[in-house]
């Protein structure tokens, strides 16, 4: 790849090595204060909304009680990206857009956007996986942007990764598409600890699981992935925007919607 857009050849070399890349700090102050309240809203009024919008909700666990920031807790939803012009910017945006440039190549278009939540007392069952299963195209040059709204460790659902993690399709469990889990070496797993603000980029093969959320606090997190124009779509991909050109040689061709 030629010029970097955002990322230093430390980062990219490190996204290349190990499979994802932290940003952290990538939104702070008055944008992340934005990106909260407009996410406040997507939650909280969900009437009128397009119906390929779809939201999932999560009854309370016993000793858990849904907090004020999610309060209907949702713990899923698909094609954020058709919740306004912000949504548009959101998963357009010039600075993320580029890095994912950095990290695949010159030519990107977008994949698809979602919403995944930990609300309180959420466990996750999916066990470590790989997205390829899910998201297959001739090539695997696939990677998911998570931006962490909220401080998400250990003991909150953090994500885990395993570095380095083998470049190709693993065997899965039998009917499933989730990998055989006794196959998966986890001496080498890492907890992505973000703080809200925090974007983590995940590449399609890296081996990763999400964790529980142990704590009485929404941990909440927007998903965007993100693909090379050459990778040809094999999973009829029917989501918002899917396949709309995002950078074309290394040219960000986007316009923004909004002032901010």
């Amino acid at each position: 790849m030629s010029e970097l857009l955002i990322l230093s050849a430390e980062q990219q070399r490190s996204f290349h090595d190990n499979g994802f890349l932290q940003l952290p700090g990538f939104y702070h102050g008055a944008p992340l204060q934005r990106l909260r309240a407009e996410y406040h809203k997507l939650v909280t009024e969900t009437e009128n909304r397009p119906k390929n919008m779809s939201y999932t909700y999560m009854e309370p666990p016993a000793g858990y009680a849904p907090d004020a920031f999610n309060p209907n807790n949702v713990v899923g939803m698909m094609d954020q990206t058709q919740g306004g012009d912000f949504w548009f910017d959101q998963f357009t945006e010039p600075r993320i857009v580029s890095a994912l440039v950095d990290c695949l190549g010159p030519n990107l278009d977008f994949h698809n956007g979602k919403v995944r939540n930990k609300p309180p007392g959420f466990e996750s069952t999916q066990g470590w996986h790989q997205d390829w299963p899910y998201e297959r195209h001739s090539r695997p040059e696939l990677a998911a942007a998570i931006t962490y709204l909220d401080p998400t460790d250990f003991e909150a659902g953090a994500t885990e990764v395993i570095p380095g993690s083998p470049r190709g399709p693993l065997p899965t469990a039998d009917g499933t598409s989730v990998l055989v889990q006794q196959d998966v070496d986890e001496s080498q797993r890492l907890v992505c600890k973000a703080d809200a603000g925090d974007v983590v980029i995940i590449h399609v093969l890296v081996v990763h699981r999400a964790g529980h959320n142990y704590t009485q606090r929404s941990r909440n997190a927007i998903i965007n992935e993100y693909k090379t124009a050459e990778a040809v779509d094999e999973w009829n991909n029917r989501c918002a925007f899917a396949g709309l050109p995002l950078a074309r040689g290394g040219r960000l061709l986007m316009p923004r919607l909004t002032s901010d």
